[in-house]
This record gives structure tokens, sequence and C-alpha cells, in this order.
């Protein structure tokens, strides 16, 4: 499995795109992330209400809820992972159009070798992007936090975890386009269409069916930023906060990857390279 990961590695060294992808991704992340408390900053300087915001800061930024509040910013929608789906559509077509698939089953390699490489690429860009935000969360947290204590800096963590399962379940989606359609301009296309189609079909559907439509599966996960804190400062604000990781999305969501790994697999396997 390390073989296939390396070779993997090695072929995307030479795309330049993709370092600059992966690079405006992380920077992008970082910036979003740490961004947050200057705007906040901001907002509250321009409306002479600052302690109010003060204390919002602090709910946001407090351990142990900053692990759902970054992930759900991080996660939103297909704001900034977009990013990461087009890099994968970008790696998966460009096996297509340079034929190295052919080249890469002439030399030995089976077609199912040729997938779990490109599944556990797609597992590092998820390990890369999760320790960033981990990374992010710690340093924000010990900053802005008024306790540090080791069950507060590491409860909430499965928001992480959760993070990942979204993020990798939205690449393996990206995967299925790239391999489907083959060609970057036509699975890039194909990928947005369907960001805007879900919602048009969501809205005609019964709302009991809706939550299971795939993109609106991944996002269910972490539905929300933070609940204990805000709930406390604003007992009178009415909204339905997220006050757990619920195993049953989590299952829909992992299904839909599970899904995804089987179309693309199946795609490969009938389809002449």
């Amino acid at each position: 499995m390390i073989r296939l990961l390396k070779i993997e590695l090695l072929k995307v060294t030479s795309y330049k795109a993709f370092w600059f992808m992966i690079g405006f991704y992380l920077l992008l992340l970082a910036l979003m992330i740490f961004g947050i408390p200057g705007l906040i900053d901001y907002v509250a300087e321009k409306s002479g209400e600052p302690t109010q915001f003060r204390i919002f800061k602090a709910i946001v930024f407090n351990f142990p809820d900053i692990w759902q509040n970054i992930a759900f910013v991080a996660s939103f929608r297909y704001f900034i992972k977009i990013i990461l789906g087009l890099i994968v559509i970008i790696l998966i077509t460009s096996e297509y159009h340079f034929i190295t698939i052919r080249s890469n089953i002439i030399s030995g390699y089976s077609k199912n070798d040729f997938l779990l490489g490109k599944i556990e690429f797609i597992f590092l860009l998820g390990i890369v992007s999760t320790v960033v935000l981990f990374l992010s969360g710690l340093y924000l947290g010990f900053i802005h936090s008024s306790s540090t204590a080791i069950g507060d800096i590491f409860g909430k963590m499965i928001y992480l975890l959760a993070y990942f399962i979204e993020l990798v379940t939205f690449l393996l989606f990206s995967l299925l386009w790239g391999v489907l359609l083959k060609r970057t301009g036509l699975a890039f296309i194909g990928l947005f269409v369907y960001l805007i189609a879900e919602p048009i079909i969501e809205y005609n559907l019964p709302k009991v069916i809706s939550p299971y439509l795939p993109l609106n599966a991944m996002n269910n996960i972490i539905q929300s930023p933070n609940t204990s804190l805000i709930k406390v400062k604003t007992p009178d604000f009415n909204f339905d906060f997220q006050e757990f990781v619920s195993f049953t999305d989590v299952s829909i969501c992992v299904g839909y990857a599970v899904l995804f790994v089987f179309l693309t697999w199946w795609i490969i396997k009938i389809r002449d390279i």
C-alpha cells in the first residue's frame, strides 16, 4: 500500500498546477480560520459595542467548542473543499489524457492497484487538511480559551474526525466524476452542475428524503457551530444547535463513500483503457 502511495506522490511532484492549488488551498484554509478573530475585532470596532463581540470571540475560540466551530467553517458546503475536489479531478483526468493509466497497467499495475493508489492519495489529502485544522485550533484555542485543561483541550475533537470523513467522501465523489467523464473540463462542468442541481432537486423533494441526497448527507455530519457556551451566554437565542456527531449521519456519509468507490471501480473495470 505504501508503494502505491509513493508512486502517486512521484506523479504529482511534476504537476506545477498541483503544487499551486494545494498551496492555495492550505493558505486559504489558514487565512479563513485565522482571519475570523481579526474580522470579529474589526466588526466590534465599527459597531461601537466591543464588549459583546469580545464575549462572542471568547465563545467561538474556547476549548473544547473551537473544534466544532473551525470544522464547521472548513467544511461549510463547497466553499474551499472544492479546490481539493478539483485537484483530484485534474490528477485522475491527467492519467487518461497522457495515457499513463495504460502504461501503468502494461507495466504490471492492476486496475485495482490504480484505483487503490488514488484512494490512498485522497486519504493523504484528508489527513493533511485535518492536521492543518488541528494545529490552527490548538493555536487559537490556547490564545483565546479561558481553560486549558486536558479535558477541555481534547473535548469535542470528534468533530475533526467528522470533518475528515466528510472531506474524504467529497473527494471520492470528485474522483468518480473524473473517472466517469475522463476529460478535465467535462469533469469540472459535471461536478459544478451537480453542485447547483442538488439544491434544486432537494427543493422539489419531500423533506424526509432530501437529507439523504449525497451532498446533504456529507454536510449533515457537521450542521452548526458552537453549542454550549452560546446557549449559556444567549439563553433566549432560538437556534437548534448541534449537540453531537450523529452516528446515523456518519454512517450515511460512509455509505456514500463506499458507493462512490464501488462505482469508480466498476467504471474502471468495464472500460477499455
